[in-house]
Formats: C-alpha cells, sequence, structure tokens
C-alpha cells in the first residue's frame, strides 16, 4: 500500500491508488472467508479491535479515518446528511443568485433606463469578480477554517441583493454583480473541500455528481424564477428575495453548520498509511506521543469548538496570519500548470462560454419573429436544461463511479485517474449536436422541440462535463483539492469573461448558425482532448508529483 498512499514513496504517482482489499480480488468463496469487517465508527469499540487498514465492503477507506470522535470522517450519517445539505443549499443559492442577474432586463431597462448592452457586459464582471473571489478565499481553509468563507460569501450575497434592487444607474449593475461573484466564489471550491472532508474517496463520484446537480439547478432555476418575479412585480423585487433567502440561509450556516476542518497533522504517519505506522511504531517510532491512540482518547469537541469561524486560527498572531496569507496566495498559483488542471479550467470554462452564448441568442432572437417568445416562456425554457443537467450528472458521476470500480477489480484493485475520461467522447459529441439543434433551431425558426431538446443536450454537456472535470482534479491530486479546484475555477470564468465580452460581436459578425458551428466545433476540441490525456496522462502525473509534494508540504501545519 505503501506506493499508492506514502506520498514519499519513490513509485507514488499522484492520482494512482489501490481502492480494494485483496479478499475482494479473489474468487467469491474466497472473498466470502476473507473480506475483512466492515469498519465503522463506534465510539465503545475497544482500541485493540479497530483494524489496522480500514475498508467497507472491501473497499479501502480514502483516506484512512483516524480513531477520534471529532474527525469528520466518522460523524454519524444523520451529521454527515445534515451537513451536506446545508451545503448544496448554498451552493444552489449562491449559482442561482449569480445567473439571475441579467433574466429580467425588461423591467430593469424599463424602470432605470439601463440598455442592454451594459445588462450584458455586468455578466463579464461577474466572471471576474468570481475567479478574483476563488483565489482570495483559497488560504482561509488552511488558516482559519471553512464556516468563515461560507459565512463571508452569505454576507456578500446578502449586500449585494440589496443593492441589486436599489439599481438607479450603470455603475450600481456592476457594483451588485462584484459582490454577488464574491458570494458565488465562496461555494465554487471550498464546498468540494467540505464534501471531501467528510466523504470518502471512492463515495465522492456521487457527492460531486449531487453537488453539480445543485449548481446546475441553481443556474437553471435562477433565471426562471427571476423572470417571474419580475413580470408580477419588478426587478427589484427579484433583488429582495435574494436578500431574504440569504438571511435564512446565512442563519443555517451559522447554526448548524458545523466546522468540518480537522487538524491531521499529528498523526503524520497514520494520515498516509495506518500499516506503515503500525510497522514504525513497532520499532519505537513514532511522530510525537498523541499518535499512540490515532485520537481515540481525545474528548468530543465543544460547541463553541464547533461552530467556531477561526478553529483553523490556532495561536497566530495577526502578522504571522497576513504573512502566511500571502504566501499562500503566490504559492497557489504553481498548480496551473498541472495537465489535469488545466483539462478541467478548460472543459468546465468552455460550458460557461457556452451558458453565456445561448442566452444571449434567447434574449436577443426568441422575442422577436418569428417565435414572439414572452419572458414567461423564455424562462421556461429552463425546464429541458434541467431534465439535460440531471442526465448529465448521472452519466458522468454515478455511472463512472461504477465504471471506475468494475475497470479496478480488472486491474488488480489500482485506479487511474484517467478511467473517467471515456465517458468525456460522448458527452462532446451529444453536446455538440445540441449546440447545432439550437443554432440552427432559431436561425432557422425550426419548430419548437427541435430547439427544446438541443437546450436538453447543451445542459447535459453542462453538468457531464463539469463532473468530469472535478473528479479528474480531485480524483489525482486528492492532498490539494482546495488548491487545484481554485486553479480550475480561476481558468474556467476567465474563460466565459472573455467568452462574455466576445459573445455578441461574435454573434453578430457571423451569424447565429454559423457561431454555433464553430462553438459545436470547439466542444469536441475540448472534449476530445481527453484522448491525449488517457494516453500520456500518467507520465504527466509523474512529471507534477515533486511540485505536488512542495506545495503539500508549504501549508500551515496545525
Amino acid at each position: 500500500m505503501e506506493k499508492y498512499t506514502d506520498i514519499y514513496h519513490p513509485q507514488y504517482i499522484p492520482g494512482t491508488y489501490s481502492i480494494y482489499t485483496s479478499a475482494i480480488l479473489h474468487h467469491k468463496q474466497l472473498q466470502k472467508t476473507s473480506t475483512p469487517k466492515n469498519y465503522a465508527y463506534n465510539r465503545n469499540t475497544p482500541l485493540e479491535d479497530i483494524p489496522d487498514l480500514k475498508s467497507k465492503y472491501g473497499v479501502i477507506l480514502l483516506p484512512q479515518p483516524s480513531n477520534s470522535v471529532n474527525d469528520p470522517l466518522n460523524w454519524p450519517p444523520w451529521k454527515k446528511s445534515l451537513q451536506f445539505f446545508i451545503l448544496l443549499l448554498i451552493t444552489a443559492f449562491t449559482a442561482a443568485i449569480a445567473n439571475d442577474a441579467s433574466a429580467p432586463q425588461d423591467s430593469i431597462n424599463e424602470l432605470t433606463g439601463i440598455d442592454y448592452g451594459w445588462l450584458n457586459n455586468s455578466a463579464g464582471v461577474l466572471f471576474v469578480s468570481i475567479a478574483v473571489s476563488v483565489w482570495l478565499y483559497g488560504p482561509l481553509a488552511s488558516l482559519c477554517g471553512r464556516r468563515i468563507t461560507y459565512v463571508l460569501g452569505l454576507l456578500f450575497a446578502l449586500f449585494g441583493s440589496i443593492w441589486y434592487a436599489r439599481i438607479r444607474h450603470k455603475g450600481d449593475i456592476f457594483g451588485s454583480q462584484v459582490l454577488i461573484g464574491f458570494a458565488e466564489g465562496s461555494t465554487e471550491a471550498q464546498v468540494q473541500l467540505s464534501m471531501s472532508s467528510i466523504f470518502f474517496k471512492h463515495q465522492l463520484g456521487a457527492v460531486v455528481t449531487i453537488y453539480i446537480l445543485a449548481t446546475s439547478l441553481g443556474t437553471y432555476l435562477g433565471p426562471l424564477f427571476a423572470n417571474i418575479i419580475a413580470e408580477n412585480r419588478d426587478f427589484t423585487w427579484v433583488g429582495w428575495s435574494g436578500a431574504i433567502a440569504s438571511g435564512i440561509c446565512l442563519l443555517m450556516v451559522l447554526f448548524l453548520l458545523e466546522e468540518d476542518y480537522f487538524d491531521y497533522s499529528r498523526f503524520a504517519y497514520h494520515s498516509q498509511n495506518s500499516l506503515l505506522n503500525r510497522s514504525l511504531q513497532t520499532h519505537g517510532i513514532v511522530s510525537n506521543e498523541q499518535d499512540d491512540d490515532f485520537g481515540y482518547h481525545d474528548a468530543p469537541a465543544t460547541w463553541k469548538q464547533r461552530y467556531s469561524l477561526l478553529s483553523a486560527w490556532k495561536d497566530r498572531s495577526v502578522q504571522e496570519l497576513i504573512k502566511q496569507y500571502a504566501k499562500l496566495l503566490v504559492y497557489n498559483f504553481r498548480c496551473f500548470w498541472f495537465p489535469p488542471v488545466i483539462f478541467g479550467g478548460l472543459i468546465w470554462g468552455f460550458q460557461s462560454a457556452v451558458l453565456s452564448f445561448y442566452l444571449t441568442t434567447q434574449d436577443t432572437d426568441l422575442y422577436g419573429e418569428p417565435f414572439n417568445y414572452s419572458a414567461r416562456r423564455i424562462a421556461l425554457m429552463n425546464i429541458p436544461c434541467i431534465i439535460g443537467s440531471f442526465i448529465g450528472c448521472i452519466y458522468a458521476g454515478s455511472l463512472t463511479d461504477y465504471f471506475v470500480l468494475w475497470v479496478a477489480r480488472k486491474n488488480n484493485g489500482i485506479v487511474e485517474s484517467e478511467f473517467r475520461l471515456f465517458f468525456a467522447f460522448l458527452s462532446g459529441i451529444v453536446g455538440s449536436v445540441g449546440l447545432l439543434m439550437f443554432g440552427f433551431g432559431v436561425s432557422r425558426g425550426l419548430d419548437w422541440r427541435v430547439i427544446y431538446v438541443g437546450l436538453a443536450m447543451i445542459a447535459y454537456l453542462f453538468s457531464s462535463a463539469g463532473n468530469l472535470a472535478m473528479l479528474y482534479v480531485i480524483g489525482t491530486y486528492d492532498q490539494l483539492i482546495l488548491e487545484t479546484l481554485i486553479a480550475v475555477e480561476v481558468i474556467n470564468n476567465i474563460i466565459g469573461c472573455i467568452f462574455t465580452f466576445a459573445c455578441s460581436p461574435w454573434l453578430e459578425r457571423s451569424g447565429t448558425e454559423a457561431t454555433y458551428v464553430a462553438l459545436a466545433v470547439l466542444n469536441l476540441f475540448f472534449m476530445f482532448l481527453s484522448l491525449p490525456l488517457m494516453v500520456y496522462g500518467k507520465r504527466w502525473r509523474k512529471a507534477t508529483k515533486s511540485s505536488y509534494i512542495r506545495m503539500i508540504e508549504a501549508r500551515p501545519k496545525g
């Protein structure tokens, strides 16, 4: 196991790991007699009865949980479920307010006189704000804990929504989007980190699938509700509704969402491999005196510790905190050149670009002849998007989980992170067909079913590409989840920003048909980058090993 879990082992490669115990790989009779007992945390289990290598249903638990009652990996199912629900709720909410700003354009234009060009440009400002905020939030997880980022994000959501409700001038639309961008940025990488803190590696596929589905629901339901609210009242109520929802979410985070930061630094050997640690202890080698019981005798955390906004601060001075914060901001750039990160950022960023294109097309082409759609009907076009997103999440999330486990059995229990990329090709083809159906359907005034099915296929691409991007990066750099996902989100939002500003001029110059043909070709190019990664990915991952280790070592310890 050491070469798959010990980052300092000469043969260790990020993204290559063993997931099955030996018993599960042999014939059924041996499996019946030799499968290790399923591990489940129980405070009353004697220390000597806790297995050296913890597994469940023959699957090795990665990361290996400690014996501490405070370890989030040991939390009871009800607590994990509550934590997960709140994280999904704030993910969907921030995605909703980030996508509903330009939905009630007619109402904003009528009441304030702000033209549609300025409203479209505000989406580009939003992308920049998200990219900057994701980067700025990054070091807080190591230095202060995770809850503070969610609280700050919801405060930005609250003030951004109030500012949106009080838009009077062009500067207001940009200012409100900057604040809302900082709200969205709080959930774009930190939530995945929290999820990886309470769920095991073999569960992350399903967990990230539901996360992407929550993001998609917020992305599509936000404009739907915004249009309905604006049609029945006016755009100001879109802002006030967001402010009310922000307050409710903020109260839930403050009083129900526990801190999932846990200090594993005192378990230096355990955190890498329990068998290696036991062997070292046999020879009298331990990282410190607290390692012997692996946290078994830890006292349950107090209410203050569970809900603190600065649980990871420890005894650092403000000056030291600022110094470490600045150091981590700069150091996090070192993972931007990792091939899986570049790939994830490109395919996820292109989906953000596609979102800008079809929303702009809806606003410019479907209100007039031959469609003459109302704002309500435009809003209802998000329904096929929700259906397509659901199918895409199941395909690229849950199905890839089963596929990875199946291939691992054929591969002596060894998983390569590129296994999931087999699913990128179908997503690329389906998404490109959807782009062509939507583009030609709008340009030629085809039956509404063509346009709606095209939208569903585009949304399928949006969700499946997001799943594959995140799961590939998380599966490769499991000890740098936050840092690598920050890089993915920065690349994603920069691409989204560039395409947002290029969107309207491109459509005007090339026309709807030619633009969507180009988008379909670009989509195939980005999704089919999976092929060189499947061929050379392991070699490239091995080349990033030294940088990966240095980044892990650079983070604050305890």
